[in-house]
């Protein structure tokens, strides 16, 4: 049986460097789709889901912050950030599709 290593703080990815997003390169669909989507639209998530992918995709102007980094300031959960990104993010495609 092989044992996973978790690191500081139970996170099972080495640190490294930091992660770092050029907003001028190209850009995943969801960090595009989230900048063009209008405001009132974020008013619909729970507000972990709007605190977790404001803070994740640098959306309120500051640098985005990986889910390690949300994981040690929030003091949550890895499972609970994850849903609250992945519930976020679905709720938003769903009205952006609609």
């Amino acid at each position: 049986m092989s044992s996973m290593y978790f690191g500081e703080g139970g996170w099972p990815y080495a640190d490294g460097e930091p992660e770092l997003v050029d907003l001028g390169a190209n850009v995943d669909d969801d960090t595009f789709s989230l900048r063009a989507t209008p405001a009132h639209l974020f008013d619909t998530l729970e507000p972990l889901e709007r605190q977790v992918i404001t803070a994740h995709y640098g959306l309120s102007g500051a640098s985005p912050r990986s889910m390690k980094e949300l994981h040690t300031d929030l003091g949550l959960s890895r499972a609970v950030l994850r849903d609250a990104l992945a519930g976020g993010l679905a709720k938003l495609r769903l009205h952006l599709s609609a």
